[in-house]
């Protein structure tokens, strides 16, 4: 399904808040990633984001663990990613570290509890790797649309406090997560499964103080989770409860809830969501308290600030890519990330979570193309709404992979900038050569 996106403004008579190099859009995962790489190799790059700090989904929607994507135990997300955990890193407690063996070699792959992170230092070690690369942070500006002339992005416009305004570019990064600018400018996009349905989202949340010693094995707990559910005390769709251990001690996190049949680009169903993913941690939270030895004394620690959405938008690119890349492990010469994280599909109808694992020692590529939108020269997606189908989308969207994506991207706009060319005249191979000058794992 393909849809278009138009916006009622006169772009001309909005004032020019700024004129740079690159712009990102988003300040998730895939900007740090762009904005990190192309400012590092020397571009003037403006990231835009629209909340109060950058972090995405690390820190808004307090998602946690990292997934890991290694080959070999040697993480493939690098450099950039890697620096964004290494930073993290220093923001541990004494107690922190212990809990992960004190080790001093950092390698997120093979060592889960080096996996876990905690919101507020997701946000300071990305705030601090993007001014380490010179790149300009603008925040508290959401995009409201995009002035496009001949297939072109002329400027992104914003909406501020201090109202509208626009900043022109010579190349553009969305970097938004669910494709907003591409669809701003009226690029083609997918959405959902085959039914139109996303995979659902989920509001995660942390309960403190919790006496681990006491708490029982996961198979138990979903058995009384179950019966709370015949009990008619739980109305959530999910299967079981997804519980991670989080920081600080006697802390754990839950990916338990699930609102299905809303889409992540609507404003409507976005607050519906929110609401509901709330109702749903409240019936949990009781249960947990109530039901299961260990939470008696719990509390709420911390909820996410805005709703998980998995899947929205998947950007139409020059190149589109389906789930046969993963189960043939397709490697092309114009592959810019590699990955091997499983598809991992959330039933979109509800109850369930289908799940294909790699083999072990291999993986599939990205190609370049699968981030260059059809019908826009000087735009690339630098985050996981790039051109694959539902069933890939599932692998592509976890964190690490995504800044990877955008790393991609960030390249890309330089190497663009540099030669003097739009972003769609380079060539893949070209791309990938030069990322892996930058330390990129391929």
């Amino acid at each position: 399904m393909m849809k278009l996106f138009s916006y009622p403004f006169d772009a001309e008579k909005i004032p020019v808040f700024a004129e740079t190099d690159i712009l990102v859009v988003g300040g998730g995962p895939g900007g740090l990633g762009a904005a990190v790489t192309a400012g590092r190799m020397g571009a003037k790059v403006l990231l835009a984001e629209r909340e109060g700090g950058v972090g995405g989904m690390s820190v808004y929607g307090e998602v946690s663990p990292m997934m890991g994507n290694h080959h070999g135990g040697v993480p493939m997300d690098r450099p950039v990613f890697m620096d964004w955990m290494k930073k993290m890193w220093k923001y541990r407690t004494k107690e922190m570290h212990a809990k992960c063996g004190e080790k001093e070699e950092f390698n997120i792959a093979i060592d889960p509890p080096q996996r876990i992170i905690a919101k507020e230092m997701s946000l300071l070690a990305m705030e601090e790797l993007l001014q380490e690369a010179n790149v300009e942070l603008l925040y508290h500006h959401t995009l409201v649309g995009a002035e496009v002339k001949e297939e072109r992005i002329v400027s992104a416009i914003f909406f501020s406090k201090s109202g509208f305004c626009r900043i022109k570019a010579k190349h553009f990064i969305d970097s938004t997560g669910d494709g907003d600018l591409a669809a701003f400018a009226n690029c083609a996009f997918e959405e959902g499964n085959e039914k139109g349905y996303c995979q659902p989202m989920t509001l995660c949340f942390k309960l403190g103080a919790v006496d681990l010693d006491r708490i029982p094995a996961r198979e138990e707990i979903n058995k009384l989770y179950d019966r709370a559910k015949e009990e008619d005390r739980i109305h959530c769709p999910r299967e079981n409860v997804l519980i991670f251990n989080a920081l600080p001690e006697r802390t754990l996190h839950f990916n338990t809830t699930r609102i299905i049949h809303k889409s992540g680009v609507s404003g409507k169903d976005l607050s519906d969501a929110e609401i509901e993913g709330r109702r749903q941690m409240r019936e949990i939270y009781e249960f947990l308290k109530k039901d299961v030895p260990g939470f008696e004394n719990s509390y709420i620690a911390s909820i996410g600030s805005k709703i998980g959405v998995r899947e929205s938008r998947r950007i139409r690119g020059k190149v589109y890519q389906t789930s046969e890349d993963f189960f043939q492990q397709k490697h092309y010469s114009d592959g810019i990330a590699r990955m091997r994280y499983m598809l991992d599909i959330h039933n979109p109808d509800g109850s369930g979570t289908l799940t294909n694992v790699m083999p072990p020692e291999t993986w599939y590529e990205i190609r370049y193309g699968a981030l260059l939108p059809e019908n826009c020269r000087n735009l690339i997606m630098g985050c996981r709404a790039i051109s694959v189908d539902h069933a890939l989308f599932s692998s592509v969207r976890v964190m690490p992979q995504v800044c990877s994506l955008g790393q991609a991207a960030g390249m890309a706009a330089f190497l663009a900038l540099e030669k003097g060319v739009d972003m769609e005249n380079l060539s893949g191979e070209c791309v990938r050569a030069k990322l892996k000058e930058f330390g990129a794992f391929l």
